[in-house]
């Protein structure tokens, strides 16, 4: 058994220093200056004036920090040992004099000495994995820098998280009390330096000499680059809080040096601790599962659209829920659409009043999906109605192009945003293609669709003959490592360029690899056929070695307005997880768990375990929203949060079951209520024009603040507390999934007594 870490304080010239260390070896940890304030343009570092030792076991660094306006501060930190890995601080600041408009940021820096900062593996739950780095470079690849700091709000877990396989230890530093307040900013647009009594502050890392900086401070400072104003340019920015004589703020924080063989499980043991820390309560929903599930179906149907003509049928949701107005007769297949899952849903819902009448709504949808499938199985991603003519569809932002008249139609709904993505447009428009993982999740929904009719008697032939060729497809141009690429032409040719927009690296080109495993593995299940679990197997090895151990999963959000083509983003870690499980049903693999279990973390720890404050005066605390529970979207836009997360409750409930890891269990069942909060029912619309009305996501802090591309468009006010103002059919889709999965698996929605079920019998 290696000795326990201990704190030490240090004497020296400029006062005393910290180190954490183990008997007779060099310090771990150490923090140089544990008081570090900041006004504008000037930084002061401070070594505590006197330490005191606490009974029992704590010990006081007390410093006076002279500014040169005149302000002084008493800094009063008490810090004490909570377990063997963890030293709480309670820091305490004093404001004894000010001079004229004084404010002041205060920060605590500690530092690794365990290693080179490329060493490390870093995490920042909820905005950061692996440095959001995935052409190997050490440099964020959509903030252009390694300095990488995050207001609070972006954060999860409030926590950021340095790792070192060398050592075998991780170091992480996370904000103990929760921020509770959080007003409207006192800024104009441009300004790079606010002026705020917020509680939010930020937490990051940096390459430090010897080792990596773990950074607090309060209030907040995104230091080299953030989102927060604008996308192109990505300027930092920062708040000092005004202080008077006599002024006093308190602030907590943890430090964390735990043991941990692999990043994962680095990533684990965080997380295993934040939901003891941070004791989340599940969002109480105003009406049952059932009654929410129902109202979604019901709003989803006054957007069916059908053709007698052209025999085309599908749901075409795509409007402001504010007003319900429908954009476009645009039928879109996978991704935002999720047609097929839709119709996979209604004819579930058996016991539905009109279930008869919707049954043959959600055929006539399958039947023109499988009607178009080529000789491959290949569908195109998105058909028009009103001109009766299919498309490719590249991008969810871009979807306006599909429906919109050229000129002012075209730039009101798009605005600057169509110039800032101009060679994409020009270089995508006119190519015909469709993307891997659209094809994925409809040929999915239907071999499920044929399942659930086989299963009572009726058969639908042509349905699995559609998927049986998509499959061979997928066989036929499956690479020799187990990859797919990230989409195809319509004459089976990967499309790798403009690199730009379908990948610069080679896990970006082949990001949706993960999607195809569960459809090969269930045309396994039904046909007995060794090849298809042959390239299960195969592209699983794949999935777990570039995405799960390699950290780089991404592109599983299709469109992008930053630095890359491709998202580090929640929905590709969830696909991982899927796929992996999967293959573990199927072969029954020990290592096919052991890395679904490992994508769980990653997948969970996208989750938020806080209620975060939000502008009075914002749309959402008007409605009492709390977003304890729900799911980051993707890394470059952390802080917004939408309820595709939904889509991994039932593979947590059965994780948990497998593994006996409770902490899995407790964060579906956060996710289930979450993300069913704002569906619109009788007595709390949230807004909404009918019920049933979800909006896609929502900003839980700033994002885009200043960027022409959305101020003064159809994009614009969406500021923090305020929703992205989108509604699609993918979120009636995977949410009335999710709630339907758990009913079909376990018997029941709650997920406690699921919990409590055996995963014996598991299956679509």
């Amino acid at each position: 058994m290696r000795p326990p870490i201990t704190l030490n304080p240090v004497p020296g010239p400029d006062g005393y220093s910290l180190a954490w260390a183990r008997a007779d070896t060099d310090a771990l940890l150490d923090a140089v200056s544990p008081v570090v304030v900041e006004t504008e343009g000037r930084r002061m570092e401070r070594g505590y004036d006197q330490m005191e030792a606490l009974s029992p076991g704590g010990q006081l660094g007390l410093v006076d920090v002279q500014l040169p306006d005149g302000t002084t501060l008493g800094v009063r930190d008490h810090w004490r040992q909570v377990d063997p890995a963890r030293w709480r601080l309670d820091r305490r600041v004093c404001v004894v004099t000010a001079g004229p408009d004084a404010a002041v940021r205060v920060l605590f820096e500690v530092r690794s000495r365990l290693g080179d900062f490329e060493r490390h593996r870093y995490f920042a739950p909820g905005a950061m994995y692996d440095l959001n780095d995935l052409d190997g470079d050490f440099v964020d690849d959509y903030a252009g820098t390694s300095v990488l700091h995050y207001r609070e709000d972006r954060l999860s877990a409030l926590s950021v998280l340095a790792h070192h396989e060398g050592t075998g230890l991780a170091v992480s530093l996370s904000r103990a009390d929760v921020p509770l307040a959080d007003g409207p900013l006192d800024r104009t647009p441009g300004d790079t330096v606010v002026r705020q009594r917020t509680d939010i502050g930020s937490l990051g890392v940096e390459p430090a000499a010897g080792g990596a900086r773990l950074v607090a401070a309060y209030p907040f400072v995104e230091r080299d680059r953030s989102h927060a104003l604008l996308v192109k340019q990505r300027p930092g920015w920062g708040a000092f809080r005004p202080v008077q004589a006599d002024d006093e703020f308190d602030v907590s924080y943890d430090v964390v040096i735990a043991d941990a063989v692999t990043p994962h499980d680095a990533l684990a043991e965080l997380w295993r601790r934040r939901l003891v820390d941070l004791a989340p309560v599940a969002v109480a929903l105003p009406v049952t599962l059932a009654e929410i599930s129902d109202h979604r179906m019901d709003a989803l149907l006054d957007y069916y659209r059908d053709d007698d003509e052209t025999a085309a049928a599908g749901f075409v949701t795509n409007c402001h829920p504010q007003d319900g107005v429908q954009l476009g007769d645009v039928i879109q297949y996978g991704f935002t659409g999720q047609n097929l899952l839709n119709a996979f849903n209604l004819l579930r819902a058996e016991d539905r009043p009109n279930a008869s009448a919707e049954r043959k709504k959600a055929l006539r949808v399958i039947d023109f999906y499988v009607s178009k499938a080529d000789a491959r199985g290949l569908v195109p991603g998105l058909y028009i109605l009103g001109e009766r003519r299919y498309a490719s569809w590249w991008t969810g932002l871009l979807l306006p192009l599909a429906y919109a008249a050229p000129g002012e139609d075209l730039e009101r709904l798009m605005g600057p945003l169509l110039e800032h993505l101009r060679p994409v447009v020009d270089s995508l428009r006119g190519r015909d293609g469709v993307y891997l993982r659209c094809l994925a999740e409809e040929h999915d929904s239907l071999l499920s669709a044929y399942e659930l009719e086989a299963a009572k008697g009726r058969l639908h032939p042509e349905w699995l003959d559609t998927v049986e060729r998509f499959g061979r497809f997928l066989l036929d141009v499956q690479r020799p490592d187990g990859a797919w690429y990230r989409a195809y032409d319509f004459e089976g040719r990967a499309l790798t360029d403009p690199d730009f927009w379908f990948g610069n690296t080679e896990v970006q080109r082949t990001s949706s690899t993960a999607t195809v495993i569960p459809l090969l593995l269930a045309l396994h299940r039904l046909t007995d056929g060794a090849e298809w679990l042959t390239a299960a197997n195969l592209a699983g090895e794949y999935v777990r070695g570039a995405f799960v151990d390699g950290l780089k999963f991404n592109g599983g959000i299709h469109d992008s307005m930053y630095a890359r083509p491709q998202l580090v983003d929640h929905e590709s870690i969830v696909f991982c997880l899927r796929a992996l499980l999967d293959l573990h049903r199927a072969t029954g693999s020990s290592e096919h768990l052991e890395a679904a279990t490992r994508a769980a973390w990653i997948a969970c720890s996208w989750t938020w375990l806080w209620d975060v404050p939000l502008p009075p005066e914002s749309t959402f605390a008007r409605n009492g929203f709390r977003s304890t529970g729900w799911t980051g979207c993707d890394a470059p836009g952390a802080g917004y949060i939408h309820p595709m997360g939904l889509i991994m409750v039932p593979d947590l409930v059965e994780l948990a079951a497998l593994t006996g890891e409770q902490a899995f269990l407790a964060t579906a069942e956060l996710v289930l209520m979450a993300c069913n909060e704002n569906v619109a029912v009788r007595g709390h619309d949230w807004g909404y024009a009918r019920n049933g009305l979800q909006e896609e996501g929502l900003q839980i802090s700033w994002c885009w603040i200043d960027d022409p591309m959305f101020v003064g468009t159809e994009f614009g006010g969406r500021g923090k507390g305020e929703g992205n103002k989108t509604c699609f059919p993918w979120i009636p889709a995977v949410t009335v999934w999710a709630h339907q999965e758990m009913l079909a698996r376990y018997g029941t929605a709650d997920v406690r007594s699921a919990g409590a079920t055996s995963p014996a019998r598991i299956g679509r």
